[in-house]
């Protein structure tokens, strides 16, 4: 265990590993380093998103981290569409009272984007949710 929290600290210290998925003082586990990784393309994709997608993006992950706890209907195995349109409803309205410039009223190609990308985040921590409980539970 010590080799490996020494390992870990001069990695961090270099700075190969980057993201928010680290999980120390717990031993690797096959599998893990495919998980980090996975995030940090995850995070570098998200960051290539034009700047209007991530201002919607980022209340995404804020409702997301609401609904993110255990028996949440985010983890139901068949979620209920009817209360993340909902969500998505709601987000959409966040995002136009902040810029009522650029988020025009009754665009349909608009909630479907908020739809889509609440659909990708609640995929991507379902995902992540499954594959930390199989490793470490």
């Amino acid at each position: 265990m010590a080799a490996y929290n020494e390992e870990y600290t001069r990695l961090l210290s270099e700075k190969k590993l980057l993201g928010k998925a680290q999980i120390p003082e717990m031993a690797p586990l096959f599998g893990t380093d495919k998980m980090l990784e996975m995030d940090e393309d995850y995070e570098y994709l998200r960051y290539m998103y034009p700047k209007i997608t991530r201002e919607i993006l980022s209340l995404i992950e804020d409702e997301c981290d609401k609904m993110e706890y255990q028996g949440s209907p985010m983890f139901d195995i068949y979620p209920d569409r009817t209360t993340f349109r909902l969500r998505a409803k709601k987000i959409l309205d966040i995002c136009m009272q902040k810029n009522p410039e650029q988020f025009p009223k009754d665009n349909p190609l608009l909630r479907d984007l908020v739809e889509v990308l609440l659909y990708h985040e609640i995929l991507f921590r379902r995902n992540r949710y499954r594959n930390r409980k199989r490793l470490y539970f």
